[in-house]
């Protein structure tokens, strides 16, 4: 296995027709605009791996500026070996500590490859998100609570909800407490983004035509993510919970889709509603790193 960095018009003929996840794909590269892209490859020239990592400003520190998709851990061929899954996770990642300074990157909660990780010297912390799981012979509405199901039944009774485009989501009201210009690239990123993979805006309107709130759900790799939400605290209750049942049903219909992802939060009170739909702690790797100037540490203990 040997792993080279690639420009993105290279990065696009390598994963052309390959299964890579929308934030191993080319646009996200654009969305990031300062990213290492690592291409890792077999023996004979095939394709084993791909890795767009975003970068800071000074293209120093692998991270991501602004969470602009779920994730972004690196895409192995599921087709190989297990032993050179590990090989190829293990190359990109010596590949990436060659290149940058430091390294803080969410991986996903269906990463398998986290002791290559560990072997390159990665210290990882464990983060989560909820799941909840989609099964086309169960309705996942028997797995609410019984104040989630009154909460989407008085919120239904005094509120509609449709589709809407993706434009009309308001990010001003989803992305708060950041400044304007992180609000603008979520904007840009769910557009564009949405221009290329399934992606749904769902609108809670009262009888007045008041929109009370809204929900922006992505598809890719299996899963619905919730990216974004918001609501009016000001207008009747239960208009989240009705937001997401709505978006969950919609997942549960989409071909292929088998969890919808609330992306989890580290706000007690948030963590306690998505539990409301029966969504488990799921968890995964955040890659922590950063270069040692002391001769021989920089490589952590195995396992």
């Amino acid at each position: 296995m040997h792993t080279d960095t690639v420009s993105p018009d290279e990065l696009d003929k390598a994963v052309a027709g390959l299964p890579v996840q929308v934030w191993n794909a080319p646009t996200a590269a654009e969305l990031y605009g300062q990213t290492l892209n690592l291409v890792c490859r077999t023996r004979g020239g095939r394709t084993a791996g791909a890795w767009v990592v975003p970068l800071d400003d000074d293209g120093t520190a692998a991270r991501r500026p602004f969470r602009l998709l779920p994730y972004a851990s690196p895409w192995v061929d599921p087709e190989l070996h297990p032993v050179d899954r590990h090989r190829a996770v293990l190359s990109m990642t010596q590949a990436l500590m060659d290149r940058v300074e430091s390294a803080e990157i969410p991986m996903d909660p269906r990463f398998g490859e986290a002791a290559a990780l560990a072997e390159a010297g990665a210290e990882l912390l464990c983060r989560h998100t909820r799941v909840l799981e989609l099964h086309a012979d169960r309705d996942p509405r028997t797995g609410y609570v019984a104040t989630a199901r009154n909460h989407i039944r008085a919120a239904a009774r005094e509120h509609t909800v449709r589709t809407a485009p993706l434009d009309a989501f308001d990010f001003s009201r989803a992305v708060v407490g950041q400044p304007p210009d992180a609000v603008a690239a979520r904007r840009r990123s769910g557009l564009r983004v949405g221009g290329v993979e399934p992606a749904l805006c769902l609108a809670a309107t009262d009888p007045d035509g008041t929109c009370r709130g809204q929900v922006f759900v992505l598809l890719c790799d299996g899963a619905a993510v919730l990216m974004h939400s918001w609501f009016d605290r000001a207008g009747a209750r239960g208009v989240p919970s009705l937001l997401v049942d709505e978006a969950i049903a919609w997942a549960g219909r989409q071909p292929g889709t088998d969890v919808f992802d609330f992306e989890g939060s580290v706000l007690p009170g948030v963590d306690r509603f998505m539990t409301g739909f029966g969504a488990r702690a799921c968890a995964y790797p955040q890659l922590r790193w950063r270069r040692s100037t002391e001769p021989g540490a920089g490589a952590g203990e195995f396992g």
